[in-house]
């Protein structure tokens, strides 16, 4: 592996610990990985013993991951009345499994290197990035890992892919201002004209008759109209969803509906100051979900879950403003980690919102 790239507020991340309203010990199975259940074996004493009885080991055969269970409120055993980790008090860092050490951190491995990031779930992260930038800056490291003999030979598709996530980039980061709306409907035509360009690399030969890019519809103007949304969020009711809370927001915002369309312009005004939070978060969607399609080659599918999850998250942001007739930095904050945790960190909610087709009314 050659170099290490992160966003540069990547390294100013913090784990706040017992300040974190949050917790991220609680109402989330944690995998244990092979190495630290073996630590975890080791131990010796009482609590050795207490950890060895906090945790299933599933069959040899089984594609299961050793994990811990939880307690009747849905905490991990080892979560102490401070919402301190009992592991790290009594057997230190290095002995935390390695989701526990690498949360709310992602990473991306490419021919290359790697990228990593800090994940939109954490009210610490997400503080982190929404704050305001100019065009994505990175700070490129040497792995210390790197092979002698200098960095694998690069993949072709991983360049096109990279080249065109710049491209979407500077979209989202003009020189000049553009309205919002604007912004997302060329992000779309430019994602869409793009997948037809990634499949030609893939599959160079006449293909179906699709319509081109330019035939496609207004992105914002089908989102924003009211039997569309009710579409929308019944799907999203649909799918599983982890905090009641969650369900109740979308709920009350769906009865809302004519009132957050009819009112948008005003909150848009409202919110001029902070807009640029919504730049902020399509850079973060897109940077974290673009490559995924070097999996399954669907580049326009991880861009239209950017798309929808910083629209949504405007609709539920002009939901908090009319109930409460303000919209805080706090409720920022707190509305976008409850969308990530409930969304992003499902497979099946990600290719449902991806795949969700954009039509007009």
């Amino acid at each position: 592996m050659g170099y290490i790239r992160h966003p540069l507020y990547y390294r100013q991340f913090r784990c706040i610990g017992s300040d974190c309203t949050d917790n991220c010990c609680i109402g989330w199975e944690i995998d244990i990985d092979p190495e630290t259940l073996a630590d975890y074996q080791r131990v010796s004493g009482a609590f050795g013993k207490k950890l060895r009885d906090a945790i299933t080991i599933p069959a040899p055969d089984s594609a299961e991951n050793a994990h811990f269970i939880l307690d009747s409120a849905e905490r991990c055993p080892f979560l102490n009345n401070r919402n301190l980790c009992d592991i790290f008090i009594r057997l230190g860092e290095s002995h935390l499994c390695q989701i526990c050490t690498d949360h709310p951190r992602f990473y991306t491995w490419l021919s290359g290197g790697r990228e990593e990031g800090i994940g939109l779930c954490c009210e610490a992260a997400a503080r982190l990035i929404l704050q305001p930038t100019g065009f994505p800056q990175w700070e490129i490291l040497q792995a210390t890992d790197a092979p002698a003999d200098g960095p694998e030979e690069t993949d072709p598709l991983e360049q096109t892919l990279l080249s065109m996530r710049d491209e979407l980039f500077h979209l989202i980061k003009p020189e000049i201002t553009v309205s919002f709306d604007s912004k997302i409907n060329t992000l779309y035509h430019t994602a869409a004209a793009m997948q037809e360009q990634y499949d030609a690399i893939l599959f160079p030969f006449p293909g179906d008759d699709t319509a081109p890019a330019s035939h496609l519809p207004d992105w914002s103007a089908c989102f924003w109209q009211e039997d569309f949304l009710r579409g929308l969020l019944d799907g999203c009711l649909k799918l599983e969803i982890n905090d009641p809370g969650w369900r109740d927001l979308l709920t009350a915002a769906r009865q809302l509906l004519p009132e957050i369309c009819q009112k948008r312009p005003d909150f848009l005004e409202y919110y001029a100051p902070k807009l640029y939070e919504y730049d902020q978060l399509l850079l973060y969607f897109i940077y974290r979900h673009m490559l995924q399609a070097l999996e399954d080659d669907c580049l326009l599918e991880k861009v239209q879950f950017a798309l929808y999850s910083v629209s949504l998250i405007q609709l539920l942001d002009i939901f908090c403003w009319l109930r409460d007739g303000i919209l805080t930095e706090w409720q920022q904050i707190c509305l976008c980690k409850l969308y990530s945790k409930e969304l992003e960190y499902d497979t099946d909610n990600t290719a449902f919102l991806g795949s969700y087709q954009i039509t007009a009314g």
